[in-house]
Formats: structure tokens, sequence, C-alpha cells
């Protein structure tokens, strides 16, 4: 009720679990600025978090997961400099993730997951030095992985699955001292794993699966009887992603549902497949960008490369004859920055 105002000397408000929670956050909240713990989850609470809650600057907690919340996170969330946990999973939220975030310094666990969250994990995010766990899987996120996310020294927890995010994986992500889950599972990230996650003492669950990789995976990894519950070593790297020429449901193998090969005359276009095609000539281009990490580039060289509404005839350097067969490529060396020592 808009009565909870008065009580400004509360500490705890915690609501959780209560199907009987009915209506919206009320804008008087703002008054209880004692409050340190508010847990309003599983509740029936509708409307939107109120730009009142950046008032409670003493707050250290706060869970409005599972309700049907709607609208955007506020950005005066960034003045609770004292919050060390916030989750607000599966509530209905959209709008994207505020640059303010950067400001909890001491922020530890950010779960915003099973929402309809939009836009780039903001690079702010690496201000927030005591963050263990970043858990935003199925949004709607685009955008790449931020490389400041390798100053996040104490972080354990990095699940991205189920967005839209594209681009490489940052090359030292895997050097993260205590690093033990990343997945970023059924996205669209291209490139190659980073040599620095086969080197890897900390990591016990790697999900990379259903995005667009390609190979090699590194050596160390198949070799590390700790990722994946001692898995790899049992059943090889397709319990990381399934290889090049084979297709799994969840584009990596599991004890009951193995990376299978592909039918004859068809084959992948990347590592982690979830299903196999005939390759075309297209396909082939495609590929050749993604390993060469073509969208590094000059804009001369990456003038039509994989533009949707152009022929591949037209792509810089490729040339065709008159019924669209390749017949030539002529493409220097010295665009194709960033070349994987293995494709040397």
């Amino acid at each position: 009720p808009d009565e909870i105002g008065v009580m400004t000397n509360l500490r705890v408000f915690d609501f959780s679990r209560n199907a009987g929670l009915i209506g919206t956050i009320p804008t008087e909240i703002g008054n209880c600025k004692q409050l340190t713990i508010m847990n309003l989850s599983q509740g029936n609470l509708v409307g939107t978090i109120p730009e009142t809650i950046g008032e409670l600057t003493n707050l250290e907690k706060i869970n409005l997961c599972q309700n049907r919340l709607k609208g955007n996170i506020p950005t005066t969330i960034g003045n609770l400099r004292k919050l060390k946990e916030i989750i607000v999973s599966r509530a209905g939220l959209s709008g994207s993730l505020p640059t303010e975030i950067g400001n909890l310094s001491r922020l530890e666990n950010l779960e915003f997951y099973g929402n309809g969250l939009t836009g780039p994990i903001p690079n702010s995010i690496s201000n927030c030095a005591s963050l263990k766990r970043i858990d935003l899987f199925n949004n709607l996120l685009t955008g790449t992985i931020p490389q400041e996310l390798i100053k996040l020294t104490l972080i354990q927890i990095i699940h991205f699955k189920g967005n839209l995010l594209g681009g490489t994986i940052p090359e030292l992500l895997g050097e993260l001292p205590i690093l033990s889950w990343f997945d970023v599972s059924q996205n669209r990230i291209l490139g190659t794993i980073p040599s620095s996650f086969g080197r890897s003492q900390s990591l016990r669950d790697l999900r990379l699966g259903a995005n667009l990789l390609q190979g090699p995976i590194p050596s160390g990894l198949c070799k590390n009887s700790l990722i994946n519950n001692g898995l790899l070593r049992e059943f090889s790297c397709d319990f990381i992603t399934c290889a090049l020429g084979t297709f799994s449901e969840n584009g990596h193998a599991m004890v009951d549902s193995p990376c299978t090969p592909c039918p004859e005359g068809q084959t992948t276009l990347s590592l982690g497949s979830k299903s196999c095609r005939i390759l075309s000539q297209r396909d082939f281009l495609t590929i050749f960008y993604d390993v060469m990490k073509g969208e590094s580039w000059s804009e001369d060289n990456n003038r039509g490369w994989k533009d949707p509404h152009q022929s591949e005839c037209n792509w810089n350097g490729v040339t065709c004859d008159s019924d669209g067969n390749i017949i030539g490529m002529e493409f220097p060396l010295a665009a194709a920055t960033n070349i994987h020592p293995d494709y040397t």
C-alpha cells in the first residue's frame, strides 16, 4: 500500500512468495530510507519499478523476480552505492541495461535473466569491481561481449545464453582467475574460441554451442578433466560444442544426446550447429570472412561482404563468371588482420 512510506524506520521488507501481493510498487517506497533488504519476489506485482527506488541509498539486497512488471530498469538504480545483490529475473522488464549500473562498486550478484531486455551490455559494468555473478540469460541483448569484463577479477559466473550477441569472445577472458562458469551458447558469436580458455585452471562449466564459431578448439580444453563434470575427458570436446560436420539439438553433446554426423552431402557452417545444410559458395565466403575476422578489415576491403541485399559476386575481391560461379578471389593478405596462427 501507499502508506508504506510512513514507515521511515523500516529496515527489512520481505513479502516474498506471496500470491496475494498484487498491485504496483508505490512511489512512496522512496521514503523508507533505512531499508536494507527488499524482497517482493514471486508475487503478482504489476506496473513499473518506480524511479524513487533510487532514494533507498542504504539498500543492500533487492529481489523482485517472478512478478508481472513492465517497463525499464530505472537509471536511479545507480544511486544505490551499497547494493550487493539485485535479482529481477522473469519479471517482465524491457528496455536496456542502464549504464548507471557501473556505479555499483559493491555489487556482487546481478541477475536479470528471463526478461525482454534489449540493447548492449554496458561497458560500465566493468566498474562493478566486486561482481561475482552476471546472469543475463534469455533476453534480447545485442552488441558484443564487452572487452572490459576482463577487469572483473572476482567474477565466477558469466551467463549470457539465449541472447542476440555477436562479435567475438574477448581473447583474454579465459584468464580471469576464478571464472568457473561461462555460458554464451545460443547467440550469434563469431570467430574462434580464445586460447586462454585452454589454459584456464578455474573453469568448471563451459557452453559455447549454437553460435557461429569456427575451429580450432584449443587443445587444452579437450584435455581438461574438470570442465563439464569431467565429460570432456570421457567424450571429447563435443560436450563444449559440436565439431564441424556434426550437429545436435543443443549445439553440444549431452550424455543421452551426442553430436551426430551430418547426412551425406551436407555439412555445418560453424562449430556447435543445431542442423546441417548443403554448403553453397556464399556459405564458403561467409565462413572465410568469419574465420579471418572480417569485421576488423578496412572499410574498403569490407565492401559488400555479408550484405544480404547483394550477390556474393559483388563482394570486394570476388570475381564471378556470367553464371554467377566464383572464378577468382583477389585478396591482399594485409586486409586479413588478426589471423589465427592455425590458419597461417
